[in-house]
């Protein structure tokens, strides 16, 4: 590679530089494939499968995020608020040598069909965290996608909204600048390129650059719960207090003349008296009965 053409490439590449800085590698990227060196660069059409990029380090790592517009680092995890603007980050680059750009080899180190596309969610519960994912594809490379990830945490329920028109692609060439189809929130994707967004990207660092876009955060308002009434301990019914017994009312008893029939010597002796006249009144009937019948009797014998 000549000198002047790697520092061009290393000037493209750090576009961003002030912002970009390397962080840790948290295997969110994919698939597993070979890897280069700048020195030792690949003789077939790859991107971001250099681990020593002057301008990001290890390319596998090539979403990134930052505030906007507040002298934030971008970085691959990071906390978001309501209210604010975000900015993604998402490098390229075509990992072949430039000796395989020309006729003479074939052209076979130019990536064709190259599109880049982009997601992240569409609303987050405070605490919660999410991926912002981009993926860079093409018709002839090995892989023929490679794609990568970053994370942000929700401090407070929001909802984040892609900012029209911010999607733009970063390089040397006449793309620079250029406004980006919103076909890079699809599956398909949306063409990238050097000198036109053709789908076509040469190898070697030169040709390098950076697709950024905006993201709007938005935070969700919940409605107040209403004041729950408070909750009453319950009580257990008190037992009912037994009656009193009533006494058994006691059986009357048999009244009491308050004076005593007089039975003085004078009322018993009349009493005696009555008696002896009842008793002599039957003798003397007795006998009056039996003399008249002894009569009866005789006068029936003369007969």
């Amino acid at each position: 590679m000549k000198r002047k053409q790697l520092l061009m490439g290393m000037a493209a590449g750090a576009l961003f530089l002030g912002q970009v800085v390397a962080t840790p590698a948290v295997m969110a990227w994919g698939p597993e494939r070979p890897t280069f060196t700048n020195n030792e660069p690949a003789d077939y059409p790859v991107f971001n499968s250099i681990t020593d990029n002057a301008a990001v380090q290890d390319e596998r790592d090539f979403v990134r995020i930052a505030e906007k517009n507040a002298g934030a680092t971008y970085s691959s995890d990071i906390v978001i608020e309501a209210g604010k603007q975000y900015e993604v980050y998402i490098y390229y680059h075509n990992d072949a040598s430039e000796t395989y750009n020309d006729k003479a080899h074939g052209y076979k180190g130019v990536a064709r069909d190259v599109r880049v596309s982009s997601g992240f969610p569409q609303e987050l519960s405070k605490g919660e965290r999410g991926k912002v994912v981009g993926i860079i594809s093409a018709s002839n490379t090995n892989p023929l996608q490679v794609w990568d990830e970053a994370y942000i945490t929700a401090k407070e329920a929001v909802t984040l909204h892609y900012v029209t028109g911010s999607a733009k692609i970063y390089n040397g060439y006449a793309t620079n600048g250029s406004t980006l189809s919103t076909n890079l929130f699809t599956d398909t994707g949306t063409f990238i390129g050097v000198n036109a967004l053709n789908g076509v990207v040469l190898g070697c660092a030169e040709y390098s650059g950076q697709v950024v876009y905006t993201i709007q955060t938005q935070a969700i308002e919940t409605p107040e719960e209403p004041e729950e009434p408070p909750v009453e301990t319950p009580v257990d019914p008190e037992e009912p207090t037994p009656k009193p017994e009533l006494p058994e009312e006691p059986e009357p008893e048999p009244e009491v003349p308050e004076e005593l029939p007089n039975t003085g010597p004078a009322e018993i002796i009349l009493a005696v008296a009555i008696v002896i006249a009842i008793i002599a009144g039957l003798v003397y009937w007795f006998k009056t009965h039996k003399a008249v019948k002894h009569v009866t009797k005789k006068a029936r014998g003369r007969k």
